[in-house]
Order: C-alpha cells, then sequence, then structure tokens
C-alpha cells in the first residue's frame, strides 16, 4: 500500500473529483479558443469571430491569437491546451501512479509555459486574453493541486510520456491537415471573388470626391493603383462591418490605397431618396461626423464603435464631447452630406454599406481576406 500522500489513486473522491473538474474546463476554454483562431483566420461572412472574448482594448483575445504565440507551425496553441486537460481527466480516471508522477511533471511544465504567455501578453501585447487568463488560471490550480496533495516524485514516466506524445501528435497532425483544407477552400473561394468582381460594371471613379479621407497613401485621391469610396450609413450594422475592415485593408495595402467616406444615411431627415424616416438618427450623426473635416476619422471610428448605444441625447453628449457645436444647423455640413448623397447617383445607389473599388460597385459585405485579395489582385 502506498504511504505517500496522493491526487488520484483513491478514486473519484472530492479532491480528484475537483482535479478532473478542473482539467475539464481546461478542455473547454481551449476549445473556445481553437474555435476562435478559426474563425479570425478563416471567417465565414458576416459571422466573423466570437465577441465574448473581446470585452475592451486591453481585454481582448484577437491580439493574443494572431501574436506570434498564437500558433506553433501554424497549428493553434490551444490545441495544446485540449492536449492538457484530456490528459489531466485520463490521469484522475485511472488513478495509477505512474500517470500521477508524469502529471506532476507534464502540469509543471505547463505551468512555467502559462506564466512566460503571461508575461508575454501584458508587456509585449499590452492585453490580457480573458479566455487565456481564464486557461492560466486554471492550469495554475491543477499543477497546485497536484504540488500540494501528492508526495509523488516529479519523475516522469517514459511510457505514459510517450503515450502524452501521441496524444499530442495525432491532433497535431489532424489540425494540420484541416488547416492545409481550409487554406486551399479560401484561397479557391477567393478567387471566384476575384473573378467576380473582374466582370462587374465599370462606373468610374466619382466624380464627386469627398472632402472626408480615412486613409490616403497618395495627396491626391486619384492617383493610388487602389481606390476605395465608402457609401456608409452610422446606424446601418452591415457599414459598421465594413468600417472594422478598414484596419486590415490598410495594414495589407497601407501604401496603395486611397479611402474615402461618402455621407448616405438611410433617413428622410436628410435623404430625399427615402420614403420613411428609416434610421431616425442617421442624418444627425452625418451631421456630426461631417462638423470638423480635421476630427472626422476619430469621430467615425467612434460612433461606429458605440453604434448601439446611438441615440438623440448620445449624440448631443458626444458632439459636445468632440468639442462640437451646432453641427445640425451649420449650412457646410448639410451641403457636405447632400453632396455625398447626390454622388450615389452616378453609381444608382440602392442600398448601404456600397464599396465602389476603381470604379466598380460592391453591395453589401465582403468577408475581409476575400476583400483584401480582390485589392491585391487590383495591384498585381
Amino acid at each position: 500500500m502506498n504511504e505517500n500522500k496522493n491526487l488520484t489513486l483513491k478514486g473519484l473522491v472530492i479532491p480528484n473529483f475537483l482535479f478532473l473538474l478542473v482539467s475539464f474546463g481546461m478542455v473547454l476554454v481551449s476549445v473556445y479558443l481553437t474555435q476562435h483562431y478559426f474563425d479570425l483566420k478563416f471567417p465565414q461572412g458576416l459571422k466573423g469571430a466570437s465577441t465574448l472574448c473581446n470585452i475592451s482594448d486591453f481585454w481582448g483575445c484577437d491580439k493574443a491569437t494572431l501574436s506570434i504565440f498564437g500558433n506553433i507551425f501554424g497549428v493553434p496553441t490551444s490545441i495544446f491546451g485540449i492536449i492538457m486537460g484530456v490528459f489531466g481527466i485520463i490521469t484522475a480516471f485511472v488513478g495509477k501512479e505512474a500517470f500521477e508522477r508524469t502529471a506532476k511533471f507534464i502540469f509543471a511544465l505547463n505551468f512555467l509555459g502559462c506564466i512566460v504567455l503571461f508575461l508575454f501578453s501584458l508587456i509585449s501585447l499590452g492585453s490580457l486574453c480573458p479566455m487565456c487568463t481564464a486557461y492560466y488560471v486554471l492550469s495554475a490550480i491543477a499543477f497546485f493541486m497536484l504540488h500540494k496533495l501528492s508526495d509523488l516524485s516529479y519523475s516522469p514516466e517514459v511510457g505514459i510520456v510517450g503515450l502524452f506524445a501521441v496524444l499530442m501528435i495525432v491532433p497535431l497532425v489532424g489540425t494540420g491537415f484541416y488547416i492545409g483544407n481550409k487554406e486551399a477552400k479560401t484561397s479557391a473561394l477567393s478567387q471566384q471573388y476575384i473573378k467576380q468582381f473582374n466582370l462587374l460594371k465599370d462606373y468610374g471613379d466619382p466624380t464627386v470626391e469627398s472632402p472626408f479621407k480615412i486613409h490616403m497613401s497618395t495627396e491626391s485621391f486619384s492617383d493610388a493603383p487602389i481606390r476605395v469610396t465608402i457609401f456608409s450609413d452610422f446606424q446601418c450594422p452591415y457599414c459598421k462591418a465594413v468600417s472594422d475592415q478598414i484596419p486590415a485593408l490598410v495594414k495589407a495595402l497601407g501604401d496603395k490605397i486611397n479611402i474615402q467616406y461618402m455621407f448616405y444615411p438611410l433617413d428622410m431627415a436628410c435623404n430625399t431618396n427615402m420614403n420613411s424616416r428609416g434610421h431616425a438618427s442617421a442624418c444627425h450623426a452625418a451631421y456630426i461626423s461631417a462638423c470638423d473635416k480635421e476630427k472626422f476619422v476619430e469621430v467615425h471610428d467612434y460612433i461606429f464603435e458605440h453604434q448601439n448605444e446611438i441615440s438623440t441625447a448620445n449624440l448631443q453628449k458626444w458632439e459636445k464631447q468632440f468639442g462640437l457645436s451646432g453641427c445640425s444647423e451649420k449650412q457646410e455640413v448639410k451641403d457636405y452630406i447632400q453632396q455625398t448623397l447626390k454622388a450615389g447617383d452616378q453609381f444608382s445607389l440602392k442600398s448601404t454599406p456600397t464599396i465602389i473599388i476603381n470604379g466598380k460597385k460592391l453591395e453589401g459585405l465582403v468577408p475581409t481576406q476575400h476583400l483584401v485579395k480582390i485589392l491585391q489582385s487590383l495591384v498585381k
């Protein structure tokens, strides 16, 4: 009979049962992070990645997911978290000394890895991933349970380490094949988007240039190899999605792309093409954004970021917040809005968002990675 304290050798008693729950929690968190990785890398239309893990600029999963530690040789790092959790579950159920000694060694290495990743996120990325942090906490609990409640040594059993290696290799190889297949399908789909884009009617660039520029790589809008005009409404959810795509477009083609904004509020208060009130605060939001050309990008980003909070009261508050006043009464501002509204007639505009790329009209939302491929094809 073993006289040493142990955690898993006496069946599913309370400490071992808690260890089992912690290991299961590691699996659940890691499965979520793996899904989040695939949602970011291979977005499906408007679905995008889950917002559960993106709480604020500091608490968010995207930076960690897209960092150098987000994957190992193309395989999401969270897969290793799933494997760790599964090994913990096996250890809890098997109840063998060799498994517990090996688990102590492997969970100690896992905990050290968590410390490294935590410090990397905090120092290098300036943010923390909430779900990653949950995994770090669960890993710490699992390690300290093994450390405090077991007197067994940290000497791993060679055979058990081999089993752990198999647990790692099989899903890693399978994930590698899965990612390769997804990349092939994504590439093929991007080619279809490019072909469809090339067949679109060429309306030419807008005859009216907007004074509201989101990004400029050349002094003149017409000089860039890629010229993007966005007709948008601040209360349109798909328009917000397009706004969220802009940083990715600039990152991929910043020195080759110019992006200008055209106000097209679906609100009869300023848009005579509307037969109903539509988005009741869209004109007011447009007036605030157009009030000061120097502050346009800042106000544009802020309003879209807080789209769900748009109301007359909040718009008035934001107007004061940005040092703007009387925007709705300024004739110059109203003229800007009418100018961009009329620019839509050239393209038989019917809805927002509508994007004009080098004279060709895209209606609705194109997934970011495919939109980037379309733009890159224009440069080539």
